[in-house]
């Protein structure tokens, strides 16, 4: 009895751990030779969860995964992986796109082929499932970008006035002998000949910006881009590893400073109960997001910056929390606010090559020297050749560069390149 006493100390803790090794190790095997199935996978379970969403994304990208928008010719209901091992985001995860729609959408492609074009898309969808919301949520979120469409094309005006997702959506109808005034004029099988296709009118292609709000409006995350995208020189280098992540345990950065880029999500002007007032600015990065309370003094300069959609570059320090008597209640206060786009012209004085001395050639040299040139400005830069066991610096004293975004891609697109600034 005693001896079974002893075991059963110990008896669930063995068989826990067990079944959680072979899982791991499933798991693992999975993750190392599948990893776009197991991702797709890991998505797809977590797709009610935003913030996890995000999060299994960014990991993706880490991995070189790409993830690529819902899309009416490849989309499943959910994540799912297509013939180059991409993940695609599935149609139910756009907001208003409901399961009938989907699976009408799916069973059509299934049994037809894919659709050729947005007329035939039009043509051959069930519009009573497939209705006007679910085509504009399906255009804000992509599922047409494979048409070779911009966007902003379907929510142009005709010289009527019309948005060209109306005509399109009346075109739909009529084919299906819903305008009954058209189908009287004409024998069945030449009605739809007589059916004009409604044109496009011309549109500005939307901003970046633009185009990304609305994609997250319907699926709840940015995927066909970030706005931060244009702003990874100064992410990389004068933000603090981890992003606004790390403040949801600011107690492990006692008394450090701390430096955040990101996108105003949300904002607010308040009073207290005294009648003091304050702000409150909402700042969101790659992964995470931030609530931020401005009082006194510091609102009275920051407020100004409480703008929707500004990008902005918050610096501070993680200080004991104000009139608290916790000597571990710590709280991050900021001391400056910037525009990040004023980040680079200030901030960077320097742009580092840094290149393998068995990459170079004349080739490479030429190459390079051209792109410096094609960009003049007003920020110093140096090469740095790297061997085994040395390196040498090599400061160009009669040029300078802008160091715009233009640059840099050209400069990755280089490969054998690593840069730095400082």
């Amino acid at each position: 009895w005693k001896d079974w006493e002893a075991f059963a100390s110990y008896a669930f803790n063995k068989s826990h751990s067990t079944c959680y090794a072979l899982i791991a190790f499933h798991t693992a095997y999975l993750k190392a030779h599948y990893p776009s199935e197991y991702m797709a996978a890991v998505l797809s379970n977590n797709m009610n969860d935003i913030k996890s969403v995000t999060f299994f994304m960014e990991e993706c990208r880490r991995g070189g995964i790409p993830v690529l928008g819902p899309d009416v010719n490849e989309s499943s209901s959910k994540f799912s992986v297509n013939k180059k091992k991409e993940i695609r985001c599935g149609m139910a995860a756009i907001k208003g796109v409901g399961a009938a729609a989907v699976n009408s959408i799916i069973d059509e492609r299934s049994k037809n082929g894919e659709f050729k074009n947005i007329f035939d898309f039009i043509e051959r969808i069930d519009l009573r499932t497939t209705n006007k919301k679910v085509i504009e949520n399906l255009v804000y979120g992509g599922g047409f970008d494979s048409f070779g469409i911009d966007r902003a094309n379907f929510f142009a005006p005709n010289e009527q006035g019309v948005p060209f997702i109306e005509s399109l959506i009346k075109y739909g109808n009529a084919l299906k002998g819903q305008d009954t005034n058209q189908q009287s004029l004409f024998g069945e099988d030449d009605a739809a000949a007589a059916i004009a296709e409604p044109k496009f009118a011309d549109a500005i292609p939307w901003r970046t910006l633009e185009r990304l709000s609305k994609e997250k409006e319907v699926v709840g995350m940015y995927i066909s881009g970030h706005p931060l995208d244009d702003y990874k020189i100064e992410i990389d280098n004068f933000c603090t590893k981890g992003g606004l992540e790390i403040l949801s345990h600011v107690g492990d950065y006692k008394h450090k400073e701390l430096k955040f880029a990101g996108i105003v999500s949300e904002f607010a002007h308040k009073f207290t109960k005294n009648g003091k007032p304050y702000g409150i600015f909402v700042l969101e990065d790659y992964v995470d997001s931030h609530r931020f309370f401005v009082f006194g003094e510091e609102y009275v300069k920051f407020k100004d910056y409480f703008v929707q959609d500004w990008f902005l570059y918050v610096k501070g320090k993680v200080q004991q929390r104000r009139f608290s008597q916790d000597p571990d209640d710590f709280e991050f206060r900021i001391n400056t606010i910037e525009l990040l786009s004023d980040v680079r012209d200030k901030y960077v004085k320097k742009l580092t090559i840094n290149v393998g001395l068995k990459d170079i050639s004349k080739e490479f040299v030429d190459q390079l020297h051209e792109k410096m040139v094609d960009h003049p400005g007003k920020c110093k830069f140096q090469i740095k050749i790297v061997d085994i066991d040395m390196s040498i610096k090599m400061p160009a004293k009669n040029l300078k560069i802008e160091l715009s975004n233009k640059l840099i891609e050209e400069l990755e697109s280089m490969q054998v390149i690593d840069f730095s600034v400082s």
